[in-house]
């Protein structure tokens, strides 16, 4: 039990290092979360409501267009944070590796903690415009912990995986962010999911992070539960993430002292 608790202490301890050293000697400071989601809403509710009228819900308007985006950008920040420094944490912390009792299994946790925290901060800024939109419905931020729950575990998941592979794998850290911006675009956060082509559909339904945007929407700006279906594919989806990232890692820590 008093190893768990020092672990916990530790890995809060790297979290709250992680944030600061991300801000260090900038003007901003921590706001730069909430900064630079607004910044990119501003230009993609721009191309997507003004230029392409995507139409979001049955509400029109650029206001609630930039909310239903910004439901999605904000989690998917926080996600690609998460996975795309994963792939080379472990090598940028190689002199805690080498020590003989340091837990390497708490490295992967930081990136997507601290990823994590960030988007609580841009949760906020969803929630209070929600609420001046009208479109704020108490019912459905019941159920959002349990959303979060399933984000932060899938998301650990592919932590755990790309962050041994990555060091097996050096050019994961370059090709890493490519895939990310791929599956970014593959994702309904610019634009509402009826909008593909319905021999595409199938992408949707097989794009665990799509159902996670669909869920925030629902639960923050529809009022509406996770559907039972939705439920039972998420969680698989995070037991698929965390069952093979877990394995990978923990069978491969062995050398990894040897590698980095």
């Amino acid at each position: 039990m008093w190893g768990i608790i020092k672990e916990l202490r530790l890995l809060f301890r790297m979290v709250i290092r992680d944030l600061r050293s991300k801000y260090v000697g900038s003007l901003g400071g921590i706001f730069w979360t909430v900064l630079n989601p607004l910044l990119l809403l501003l230009v993609f509710t721009f191309v997507f409501s003004i230029v392409f009228r995507a139409k979001f819900g049955s509400e029109t308007g650029i206001g609630i267009s930039a909310l239903y985006i910004l439901t999605g950008l904000i989690p998917w920040l926080g996600f690609q944070e998460g996975v795309a420094r994963s792939s080379g944490y472990l090598i940028d912390n190689r002199n805690l590796i080498s020590r003989v009792k340091f837990p390497v299994e708490v490295l992967p946790l930081v990136p997507v903690l601290s990823g994590f925290l960030g988007q609580l901060i841009g949760f906020l800024v969803i929630i209070f415009w929600a609420g001046f939109k009208g479109k704020l419905f108490i019912s459905g931020l019941c159920f959002l912990p349990l959303w979060m729950i399933f984000q932060v575990s899938f998301t650990l998941g592919l932590s755990y995986f790309f962050s041994v592979l990555g060091v097996w794998v050096r050019d994961l850290i370059q090709l890493l962010p490519v895939l990310l911006l791929v599956w970014m675009y593959g994702t309904p956060i610019f634009y509402p999911e009826n909008l593909v082509p319905e021999s595409f559909q199938f992408m949707i339904s097989l794009n665990p992070f799509a159902q996670l945007v669909i869920g925030y929407r629902e639960l923050i700006l529809e009022g509406r539960p996770p559907e039972l279906g939705n439920c039972l594919m998420v969680s698989g989806w995070v037991l698929v993430s965390l069952g093979i990232g877990s394995a990978v890692f923990y069978d491969l820590r062995k050398s990894l002292s040897d590698r980095v």
